[in-house]
């Protein structure tokens, strides 16, 4: 016996650990057993949203995410990081073309190899015309002018379906979407970028369902590089815990919420993991709920070793049948998609709306641990935070009729039972 990681048999054929290789499109694959440790800035002020990058980096994090306009300075944000070490994440608020450029110019003053750049430019007409309302034709252009400037394996294609989930939708509906979000690309750019694809996905707490889902995704990509008649291709999927779960009462249940969140993400083959902080429903930012986030990324790895092996989920028989059960339903969405003229259209007609108003009006739970449930006596949150009534449809589709597209609502499911009880504590006050 032997600990030799370069073992032969005794004809002197090599012996490889099974997992090291495999298709890479196939269900649950990784490049790496280990998935990148992502974590999230919205940038205000450069030298603060560096400030906090290297911070991050120093207690662990392997991927950073922000959120930036073309008007912020990038190599001020990028300061002393090295980025071939890193997977770097930039969501753009308005020309996508003009940061790319700015990450390039970047590079080469640092005599950085544009090849050593790893991660994803974001900027998806499709996600900002559900969020929104407005559908923004430039943004297909730019798109374009990304596929010119962007290196080979980096990032440009990315498909926002994280966004349905945080909507409420179920997880077979959330597939069908990224599939019908991933057809209108190939359908526009035929073979322009295919290689570059990235799909977004939210993970909620069913962890055997997460792993379906993502599982799901990468047969379902497969699928329609097939009927595209486009070589197979490693799909990158990122998943982030989704906020959808937590509740604003007794805050540390939402660590075991994003746990179990993470759990199914990882298990299920995700590339790219954020762990959102327990107490982001209450504070967008906080150094304490950021750094228990990353710990739980510490002990997924370290203490679960989820991050020996590539695939662990591959065979087991429940997961395989419900990952079929649900790219059979996602594939069959799909149709009904096409069949409306495409995502845009459906979502010009309100197919779209209708349906997931009508998945969480079913799933609506009446009961939320720690909100209603055993509800925890000591809550306190920050001094100028409010409860807010939730909205219904019908107030939200008033405030945006002068939209082309209703946007989607984004929801958390214990928001019903919180503004109940907050309502009775005054009334009883």
């Amino acid at each position: 016996m032997t600990k030799s990681t370069h073992r032969t048999y005794p004809d002197g054929t090599p012996v490889e650990p099974l997992y090291t290789e495999g298709p890479q499109h196939a269900p649950g694959f990784r490049a790496q057993p280990w998935w990148t440790m992502v974590q999230e800035h919205l940038v205000e002020k450069e030298f603060h949203a560096n400030d906090w990058a290297l911070a991050r980096l120093n207690h662990g994090a392997s991927g950073l995410l922000f959120y930036l306009t073309e008007d912020h300075y990038l190599p001020r944000i990028l300061r002393d990081i090295q980025l071939p070490y890193i997977n770097l994440s930039l969501v753009v608020e308005g020309s996508g073309p003009a940061v790319m450029e700015s990450l390039l110019h970047h590079a080469h003053s640092e005599i950085l190899p544009i090849d050593q750049l790893n991660g994803s430019i974001n900027i998806d007409p499709v996600e900002i015309a559900a969020r929104t309302g407005v559908w923004h034709e430039e943004k297909m252009y730019e798109l374009g002018e990304l596929s010119r400037l962007t290196p080979p394996q980096f990032k440009f294609m990315c498909c926002n379906a994280n966004f349905y989930g945080t909507c409420g939708a179920s997880a077979a509906t959330q597939l069908g979407l990224a599939a019908a979000h991933l057809d209108f690309y190939l359908d526009n750019f035929g073979s322009v970028g295919f290689r570059q694809y990235w799909l977004a996905l939210t993970s909620g707490t069913h962890m055997f369902e997460e792993m379906a889902k993502i599982r799901g995704a990468r047969l379902l990509w497969s699928k329609l590089l097939e009927e595209y008649k486009l070589p197979q291709t490693h799909l990158e999927i990122y998943s982030e815990t989704s906020t959808t779960h937590h509740s604003i009462y007794d805050l540390h249940s939402n660590l075991l919420r994003s746990a179990s969140s993470a759990f199914g993400a990882i298990v299920g083959g995700a590339d790219h993991v954020q762990i959102r902080p327990y107490n982001s429903v209450v504070q967008w930012a906080d150094p304490e709920g950021e750094r228990l986030a990353l710990n739980q990324h510490f002990m997924l790895a370290y203490e679960s070793h989820l991050d020996h092996v590539s695939d662990p989920a591959a065979g087991a028989y429940f997961i395989e049948s419900k990952t079929q059960d649900l790219v059979d339903q996602a594939w069959a969405y799909l149709q009904e998609i096409r069949s409306a003229g495409g995502i845009v259209e459906a979502l010009r007609k309100g197919l779209i709306q209708d349906k997931i108003a009508a998945e969480v009006a079913q799933a609506q739970p009446e009961q939320v641990l720690g909100a209603n449930l055993y509800p925890s006596v000591q809550d306190q949150w920050p001094q100028d935070f409010v409860v807010q009534e939730p909205k219904t449809r019908a107030a939200h589709q008033k405030a945006h009729a002068e939209k082309e597209i209703e946007p989607l609502m984004p929801i958390r499911w214990a928001a019903k039972a919180e503004f109940a009880r907050a309502s009775q504590t005054v009334k009883n006050a």
